[in-house]
Order: structure tokens, then C-alpha cells, then sequence
């Protein structure tokens, strides 16, 4: 049987603040690994996260997911990083380096195992104008892009 399905894509924003650094390594070879993210003082961005998700269409609603169920879920996740310094505020963060990668991938952890009835097949972190980041499964390759 070939079941068909229909992916929904929404996208929420949220600040944050952080700082990339190791303790192991001084402040002049933080900068030389992390750059202008090494600032001791921090700096923020304004990220956006798309949420793709796949299910068959439910058909009495004619809908793959209720949005405001999914908002909820969602909003959930974002209150927690939203508005905080990352890499002091946050117990994920202060263990893990909060880049893009960390941030997206704490994102899929929290979000795979919430989202009932249907399938969350693809993430993709905005961070700025000029880059995001992407976390899916091999499976859903097809759904990514």
C-alpha cells in the first residue's frame, strides 16, 4: 500500500544570547577556534526555526496537524532558550557549546519525542541572514529540502 502524505513546514523565532569558548584553551586560542563568538561578554542573535512535519491528512479536519497543538509543543521548547545567555542560563548548554549545530540538534531531542501522531522530518536554524543549519533523519532526506 502506498501511503501518501503531506508535510507542513512552520517557522517560529526566538533571541538568544551566548558565547563559544573551552575553558581548557586561553582566551587568545578561543578566539582563534570561535572567532567573534568568543567574545567574553557574549552576543545574541534573533534565530528563526523552520519545523517540517509529515503526516497522512486527517479527513475530517483536512489537516496534517492541528497548529495550535504544534505551537504549543513548540512554544514550549522555545520559552527555554528564548531571551537567556545560552551557554550560563541554560543546563543543556552550559555542558554542550551552543552553536548552531548543539542548537538545533537540542531542539530535535526535545521536539521528536513530543510531537504525537505524526512524523517531525526536518529542522533547519536560521542563525542569521547568511546561515542555518539543518537536522533530519537519513529516512526523511527526501522531506529536507
Amino acid at each position: 500500500m502506498n501511503t501518501k502524505h503531506c508535510c507542513l513546514t512552520k517557522i517560529y523565532n526566538f533571541s538568544a544570547g551566548h558565547r563559544l569558548f573551552l575553558d581548557r584553551l586561553s582566551e587568545k586560542e578561543n578566539s582563534e577556534v570561535f572567532g567573534k563568538c568568543s567574545n567574553p561578554r557574549g552576543h545574541g542573535h534573533d534565530y528563526y526555526l523552520e519545523v517540517r512535519v509529515k503526516g497522512e491528512i486527517n479527513n475530517d479536519t483536512g489537516m496534517v496537524v492541528d497548529l495550535k497543538e504544534l505551537d504549543l509543543i513548540v512554544d514550549k521548547v522555545i520559552s527555554e532558550l528564548d531571551h537567556k545567555r545560552l551557554d550560563i542560563e541554560v543546563d543543556y548548554f552550559i555542558k554542550n557549546q551552543s552553536t548552531g549545530e548543539n542548537i538545533v540538534r537540542f531542539f530535535w531531542g526535545k521536539l521528536k519525542d513530543n510531537i504525537q501522531n505524526i512524523n517531525l522530518v526536518y529542522l533547519k536554524l536560521w542563525e542569521t541572514e547568511n546561515n542555518y543549519f539543518e537536522y533530519f533523519e537519513e529516512k526523511d532526506i527526501k522531506y529536507a529540502n
